[in-house]
């Protein structure tokens, strides 16, 4: 399958931001998702500069809080809820997406 350079797609640059960790580096993420889990809405993200083949397959999560301008996303520390809306994320993934793909982010291929 061919791959597509999307830096030079508008949509894809409509889709970086620019986060900042706990130390104050800011990276630059693609907006990959966004889905409601319980009540709730989750942002995934990936780098959108990935410097290693591992870090192409990591995806970030953010729980998405207030609404219009008064949105801010928050880190997750629940490692039970962690699983749980990433399993959601993947299994919405595979229903819209090229399976295969999904099962990579699940680590099926490991």
């Amino acid at each position: 399958m061919e791959k597509k350079d999307l830096t030079d797609d508008e949509e894809y640059d409509d889709n970086i931001l620019e986060l900042e960790d706990d130390e104050g580096n800011v990276e630059k993420y693609l907006h990959v998702g966004t889905i409601e889990y319980k009540g709730e809405w989750y942002c995934f993200f990936q780098k959108a500069e990935p410097e290693t083949e591992e870090e192409e397959d990591e995806v970030v999560m953010f729980l998405l809080k207030g609404e219009g301008d008064e949105q801010e996303l928050l880190p997750l520390e629940d490692e039970t809820l962690m699983d749980e809306v990433f399993a959601e994320f993947c299994n919405q993934y595979e229903q819209y997406e090229d399976s295969d793909d999904a099962m990579k982010l699940d680590g099926a291929d490991d």
